[in-house]
């Protein structure tokens, strides 16, 4: 896909043919989204663009994104943690890709570059969406951009003898007042012969100069002139800049976008300093930025200064000399004391640029010798390198973080394209393919996206294919050992670059980094003792800071941990974080089942990648109560979270220790048995383990560890029981045991359930437990919604999803929000279905768990019943099916799924083919099905048996599905349209429906189910 916003607003499909987006709203968002191309854009910007400032509702936005996505592709735009970002390559819209185009043929001379950015022109910039503010500014700047590149294509054509005064002619009396369009207009008439008019065109210019702006002609205008006075042959070539920038022998790969930003931020600033740590590519990005913006700001001169070889912080000075010597030789022999006094007065009159590459091998000169010619030369810019800050007036700061990874689209991540170009360098024949995408990926996610380090990994390729390179990277630094021998010594091994930057620690920063190294997930103020240490380390790229937590770069913690196992701590530093997440996550479990689960949840999300490597360490290591009790502690967290990888992963590493299991253990590990029996296929084993957990639970004399699993256990008993079985202790552990009573069977129990669920959401409402409440509204809003109270029910679902959202448990929201997107639409509320559906969507995309994936597609399914869109429903249930089969929820779903897709057929009067859906359902899938997954199953049946004249049967099956209810009639109205139970009772009369009505609700389950799948008695 393609956007174009050079001109009026336009979408183009892979195969190039026009998308269709109507709706001005529709694309002032797009467009917006498409300035910033694979980037996020955080939703206030994107509301002020489109609105500006008329406020919408709060929902605005997410409706008009659900509406482009509907055009679009729900892949093609996506939601981050604070906006939307639009999945595009840059070079897929047509204004950057200008830029870019332009930016290159202003840089290098490059005619074609120019010509192929201003081909792309199609009329003036987003011709219709000039009423809104963002679009009007946008336009401006690239028309101004687009003025530039014309100029710079036609002072190209000229100097290639080209005839540009036809197009010229205009384009100058046009901006009469700009000297630099008049110069040219000057050159191309003296370069056709035309002397005499090209005098007087300069003349002109004077005049207006003079009268309008009361200024005298620039010098380089100046100088034109008296050059065409003299009689001149040729028009005075451009003078060249003077650099001592080398050529590089490789392209530029995955940085283009901070390129961009930093040629804007030299642009603005007299001093950057780019930032960042060993083999992020700060030297490369600083030398391409600087020949990019070099023409502009520094005409007199481009000079890199590497400082990595000096040794002595009074060389500094002297080396930046001697960079500049090579062109100055006759000027500059400078003895050491006085070379600073020497650069001040050479650059004092010069607009120049100074690159001072490797500033942290020697940054207290080198910040000095800056701070002095910065002061003493106003038009000096200095673009300096350096894996820590300068630390002086005036500094701005460009950190670079690791090149980016894009999981949708790997092929197009930075990072990925760095890869596979420099693999094809040493393998001709190395290409991206569907078989080594994944270990390539995992090779650049775990190299961190460092491009030194990503560089060497692919150099390797040479010998090993991506899938072996990914299977050593553990021992990384043995592996990326280079092979450039024109590199720096330091740039030739991974381990290299990570050591020249430990070198440069003091002993206290050292000791820190070591600590820090066994912290994955980063680590907190309340673990580092000192804080000098911590900002030394941060100020020289080691530690990052990520709000309130500080952690570092997987290949810089490998290197820090390697050395800390050289010390001689490393036994101690562990068990010290072993205890620290221990107590952490224990007490974070306390907390998540009360009010305070909010911050737990925060704490735990935070501390997760931490306590995974406790859990793991202390599974190495055999230490059985240590991993029990991490997994305890972690287990329901867990289960908020939908973690379910987690649960399998750890429940058999910590089943598998050797060792006697601490008494306060025995219980919840006796469950958890149970659980991972029942869970691999063994029910009665893991019955049996169940219930002797529970029953050691109970007669256990103190207080056992693991609550949640205890409370949860009954969940997998085919008999749960009751309350009274034993009296849990806590609002929690009793509020869960009603709610696993009350769910029992798809929660057909009748009035007693319904007692139980309200008992349930009385006890978690006293805690403010918001799972445990928002679950509980969950079963009763179906409870309601069997009812007929069906507003109830939206309620209860509308105030279940606004817990979910405030605890971020996404997988449960995003259910939620798709139970209230069905319910909405069987009221006709088809508007705020659709709205609700999409914010389900969005959650379960973020989850990436195919069973909720499949659960809200089942719902829209549902919806698109409702809104008459009968084929594309089919399509969505059929899509649901193939999903998920071999889930937990199989049999249920496709039992629904069988209902109704007869319930389609009968509504477009396929009476037949309603009956073989029905008739077909599998006996494992019926058998699976709780009772009111059947009723509906045998609404649907008796509809069919109405549609063939037997309203007698159709009673009967009424009945049945009354009794699988639980009692009562069915009131959900997913059969509404059918009006089933009306049409029955007219055919039959009341009498005769009634008796019919009994004799099927006193049927049993395996009987109404035999009356179901039978086409006629």
């Amino acid at each position: 896909m393609r956007v174009l916003l050079l001109g009026p607003f336009a979408i183009r499909d892979d195969q190039d043919r026009p998308v269709d987006l109507s709706g001005a709203r529709l694309r002032a968002l797009v467009a917006r989204l498409a300035l910033e191309p694979g980037r996020e854009v955080p939703a206030d910007t994107l509301t002020d663009a489109v609105w500006e400032d008329r406020a919408p509702s709060a929902n605005a936005l997410q409706a008009l994104v659900s509406r482009v996505r509907r055009v679009i592709g729900a892949e093609r735009l996506l939601r981050g943690a604070v906006g939307y970002r639009l999945v595009l390559d840059p070079d897929d819209v047509d204004a950057p890709l200008f830029e870019r185009l332009a930016a290159t043929g202003r840089r290098d001379g490059d005619l074609t570059a120019l010509r192929e950015a201003e081909r792309l022109w199609r009329g003036p910039a987003m011709a219709d969406l000039l009423d809104l503010r963002f679009a009007r500014n946008e336009a401006v700047r690239l028309e101004r951009l687009r003025a530039e590149a014309a100029r710079e294509r036609l002072a190209l054509d000229l100097v290639t003898g080209g005839d540009v005064l036809a197009e010229l002619e205009p384009l100058a009396a046009a901006h009469p007042l700009d000297e630099r369009w008049q110069a040219l207009l000057v050159r191309a008439l003296h370069a056709t012969g035309r002397t005499a008019e090209a005098l007087d065109a300069y003349e002109r210019t004077r005049e207006r100069l003079a009268d309008e702006l009361g200024a005298d002609p620039s010098a380089e205008l100046a100088d034109l002139h008296l050059q065409i006075l003299r009689q001149s042959t040729a028009p005075a070539e451009r003078a060249k800049r003077r650099s001592n920038l080398k050529a590089q022998l490789t392209s530029f790969v995955g940085r283009e976008t901070d390129l961009d930003s930093l040629a804007r931020a030299v642009a603005s600033s007299r001093l950057v300093t780019v930032t960042g740590p060993g083999g992020a590519g700060k030297t490369r990005l600083a030398v391409e930025a600087a020949a990019r913006i070099a023409d502009d700001i520094a005409p007199h001169g481009v000079w890199l200064v590497e400082l990595a070889p000096v040794a002595d912080d009074a060389d500094v000075a002297p080396a930046v000399l001697r960079a500049i010597g090579a062109r100055e030789a006759g000027l500059l022999d400078p003895s050491a004391h006085d070379a600073a006094s020497r650069l001040a007065e050479y650059f004092a009159d010069q607009r120049a640029l100074l690159v001072l590459d490797n500033c942290e091998h020697r940054v207290e000169a080198a910040a000095s010798l800056t701070a002095a010619l910065l002061g003493a030369c106003p038009d000096l810019r200095v673009l300096a390198t350096s894996r820590e800050a300068l630390a002086i007036g005036g500094e701005r700061l460009y950190p670079i973080p690791p090149l980016r990874l894009d999981d949708d689209r790997p092929e197009r991540s930075p990072a990925v394209r760095l890869f596979c170009e420099r693999a094809a360098a040493v393998r001709p024949d190395f290409a991206l393919t569907a078989a080594n995408t994944e270990a390539v990926v995992e090779i650049c996610r775990r190299l961190d996206g460092l491009p030194l380090a990503v560089e060497l990994a692919a150099a390797r390729t040479r010998a090993l294919d991506p899938a072996r390179i990914a299977a050593r990277l553990d021992d990384r630094f043995a592996l990326l050992a280079g092979t450039d021998r024109a590199a720096p010594a330091r740039h030739r091994t991974l381990e290299a670059v990570i050591a020249w930057s430990w070198e440069l620690l003091t002993d206290a920063e050292r000791a820190l980094a070591m600590r820090v190294s066994l912290y994955p997930g980063g680590i907190g103020l309340d673990r580092i003792g000192d804080l000098g240490a911590l900002a030394g380390l941060v100020d020289k790229s080691l530690v990052d800071r990520d709000g309130e937590r500080y952690r570092m770069l997987e290949t810089i913690r490998s290197y820090a941990e390697a050395r800390l196992d050289e010390s001689g701590s490393a036994d101690a530093e562990r068990d010290a974080m072993a205890r620290y997440c221990l107590d952490l996550a224990e007490r974070c479990d306390e907390e998540l089942r009360a009010a305070t689960q909010i911050e737990a949840m925060a704490g735990l999300s935070v501390e997760h990648a931490n306590l995974l490597a406790a859990l793991q360490r202390s599974v190495a290591h055999g230490d059985t109560e240590t991993a029990l009790r991490l997994y305890m502690a972690l287990f329901w967290y867990w289960h908020l979270r939908g973690f379910q990888s987690e649960f399998r992963r750890w429940t058999t590493a910590v089943l598998s220790l050797p060792g006697e299991v601490p008494p306060a253990l025995r219980p919840a590990a006796k469950v958890l048995e149970g659980m991972g029996l029942s869970e691999s296929g063994d029910v009665d084993g893991g019955e049996a383990a169940i219930v002797e957990g529970l029953r050691l639970g109970r007669e256990f004399d103190g207080e056992v560890r693991g609550r949640a699993l205890l409370a949860l256990g009954p969940a997998f008993l085919a008999d749960t029981g009751t309350v009274a079985g034993h009296a849990p202790q806590g609002n929690w552990e009793r509020g869960i045991a009603y709610l696993v009573a009350a769910s029992a069977g798809g929660g057909e129990a009748g009035p007693e359930g319904v007692e139980r669920v309200e008992r349930a959401e009385a006890e978690f409402a006293a805690i403010g437990e918001r799972w445990g409440l928002a679950s509980a509204l969950r079963v009763r809003a179906e409870h309601w919604a069997r009812a007929g109270a069906r507003r109830a029910a939206e309620e209860g679902l509308e105030r279940a999803a606004r817990l979910f959202d405030e605890l971020g448990t996404a997988r449960d929201a995003a259910e939620t929000h798709a139970e209230l997107a069905v319910a909405y639409a069987r009221s006709g509320s088809l508007d705020k279905a659709w709205a609700s559906l999409e914010t389900a969507t969005d959650l379960a995309a973020s989850e990436r768990e195919p069973m909720t994936i499949s659960y809200v597609r089942s719902a829209r399914g549902q919806i698109l019943i409702a809104a008459g869109d009968h084929r594309t429903a089919l399509v969505e249930l059929e899509a649901v099916e193939l999903a998920l089969d071999g889930t937990v929820i199989e049999a249920r779903m496709r039992v629904w799924s069988s209902a109704f897709k007869a319930m389609i057929a009968l509504l477009e009067g396929q009476t037949a083919v309603a009956a073989r859906h029905i008739a077909g359902m599998r006996d494992r899938h019926v058998e699976g099905a709780a009772g009111p997954d059947l009723t509906v199953a045998a609404r649907i049946a008796a509809a069919i048996a109405l549609e063939g004249g037997d309203a007698r049967r159709a009673a009967e099956l009424l009945g049945a599905a009354s009794a699988l209810l639980g009692g009562g009639e069915d009131g959900r109205g997913y059969d509404a349209a059918l009006r089933t139970s009306e049409r029955t009772r007219e055919a039959l009369g009341d009498k005769a429906f009634e008796k019919a009505h009994a004799e099927g609700a006193a049927l049993g389950r395996d009987d109404a189910v035999d009356l179901i799948r039978s086409r006629q008695r």
